[in-house]
């Protein structure tokens, strides 16, 4: 029985320290080693079964890779070493050994290899680190060698130490790096200019693309204007010109807002300006107070709370404020009620005194001058409405309340101009309406009559009422007539009143 076996070779791998990575589209070495792993299983169970039948010569001896120097960039196929005769003998489980190794020494070649990449073009090793640099490319070219003999287990070993010698080196290069960012960033903080630009420049050395470092060589190269502008906002404190600080450090935070110190010295300045604002604002509100320009003065204590709530003079100067706007107010409104009284304008004097009593009831002037407006407001009503209507004294009645009224007005003081005039009419027609007037009604003797204020008089054809003056309403009624109403006025020597009905309904 008769079976057919692929050839197992090894895969080729470039040797050299200096040669690029695993290209894209080569499987991974993992992926590499189940799958040789998957199908020599399968080829170990065959041969247990066909081993006596198999050709031991079938299995061919993996081909070499050419040797490389450690500065090597390109192949000698001149010198490379022929196949070793005794390796094409060997059996298959061996070859799979032999081909595990050389995977482990490739992997650990791509390790060393990744690692110099990242020295070479990140951080810049040949700035700080080369001795131990070149000692890791010589372990590297061992390893090479080591390889192509095929003693892959000291090639792994030479590798191996390589890459350590490598990884430290990266570890060596980031501490160098952290400390010299760490003295840059303390020396801007010391603003020294000089040490901050040879930390910097020292970071960007291992990582020149670093965007902290360049950052902070950025800050390090405006330490002199920042330095020379904190020196300028610190005079002005000194001078206690506060305001002026404050706008040098606006200047330092557009140069540099990370400056050290930059914020509480920045809030230490507003603080001595607010200050001085609100003693200026203070000094402005108490002047215009004793001045007497009450507005300005509220004004100035509403900015000087406005910088700083509840202060206490603020506060005070405010109350002092309204108390002087209220005493002044009332002064204006007595002064008015007074000029009013002289007018005898008695709604608008009372209207003023409302108003100050609105504002403290226990005011006595006010109190007063509301009662005397009152009394003097109702006796001018009063003693108008009489002169205007004189015909209603004819009312028994109406006539005691004039008389009461009147006297209420004459004791009135002061007595006005106006309420003199009014008291002199009124006693007039007080007189005037005080004695009855004879006054003679002619009728039918069938109209039933009736007088106003007097009241039904009955049927008659003449009869005479003494009456006081005034107006009287009479009226006449007879069945199946229309009624009739007069209005009379009494008054001396007047002729009579007729009055019939005789409309027929």
């Amino acid at each position: 029985m008769n079976e057919d076996f692929s050839e197992i070779r090894p895969k080729s791998v470039p040797l050299s320290h200096s040669a690029p990575a695993q290209r894209t589209g080569e499987p991974s070495p993992a992926t590499f080693n189940r799958y040789v792993v998957g199908v020599l299983a399968t080829l170990l169970l065959a041969l247990g079964i066909v081993v006596f039948w198999v050709v031991p010569d079938l299995v061919q001896a993996p081909t070499l890779p050419p040797q490389v120097g450690s500065d090597a960039t390109s192949t000698d196929t001149s010198n490379s070493a022929p196949p070793a005769a005794t390796r094409s003998e060997l059996p298959p489980f061996q070859a799979l050994l032999e081909q595990q190794a050389r995977q482990r020494a490739q992997d650990e070649l791509a390790r060393f290899v990744e690692l110099q990449i990242q020295l070479d073009e990140q951080m810049q090793v040949g700035e700080w680190g080369q001795a131990d640099y070149d000692n890791a490319k010589l372990l590297a070219t061992a390893g090479d060698e080591h390889f192509v003999k095929e003693e892959f287990d000291t090639a792994v070993a030479s590798y191996a130490e390589a890459a350590v010698v490598l990884a430290k080196l990266i570890e060596t290069g980031e501490g160098l790096f952290a400390e010299a960012m760490a003295a840059g960033l303390q020396a801007l903080n010391d603003r020294d200019t000089q040490l901050a630009t040879r930390q910097f420049d020292r970071s960007l050395t291992i990582d020149p693309g670093d965007p902290d470092a360049l950052h902070g060589k950025r800050r390090a190269e405006l330490l002199p204007q920042v330095n020379t502008a904190m020196r300028q906002a610190k005079n002005y404190e000194l001078a206690g010109e506060y305001a002026r600080a404050v706008a040098v450090y606006s200047q330092i935070q557009d140069l540099d807002p990370e400056t050290f110190g930059l914020d509480a010295a920045l809030e230490v300045a507003r603080q001595g300006s607010k200050r001085e604002q609100i003693k200026e604002h203070l000094s402005v509100g108490f002047s215009a107070l004793d001045q007497g320009r009450l507005s300005a003065a509220r004004i100035a204590f509403n900015r000087a709370l406005q910088l700083e709530s509840g202060n206490p003079v603020a506060l005070g100067g405010l109350e002092q404020t309204a108390q002087k706007t209220a005493t002044n107010r009332i002064q204006r409104l007595r002064q008015a009620a007074i000029k009013a009284e002289r007018a005898e304008d008695w709604p608008t004097a009372l209207e003023k005194y409302e108003a100050v009593l609105a504002s403290d009831a226990n005011i006595q002037f006010a109190r007063e001058g509301r009662q005397r407006a009152t009394m003097q407001r109702r006796a001018k009503t009063a003693l108008a409405n009489i002169i205007a209507s004189p015909e209603k004294l004819s009312s028994p009645q109406l006539y005691a309340q004039a008389e009461q009224l009147l006297a209420e007005a004459q004791a009135l003081a002061p007595r006005g101009r106006q309420l003199k005039i009014q008291i002199d009419a009124v006693e007039s027609l007080i007189n005037a309406y005080r004695d009855p007037i004879a006054v003679t009604f002619l009728s039918d003797n069938a109209t039933q009559i009736t007088v106003s204020t007097v009241g039904k008089l009955g049927s008659f054809n003449k009869i005479q009422l003494n009456l006081r003056p005034g107006a009287y309403t009479v009226i006449g009624s007879r069945d199946g007539c229309r009624d009739v109403r007069e209005y009379i006025v009494v008054r001396p020597n007047m002729k009579p009143v007729e009055i019939r009905c005789l409309e027929r309904l």
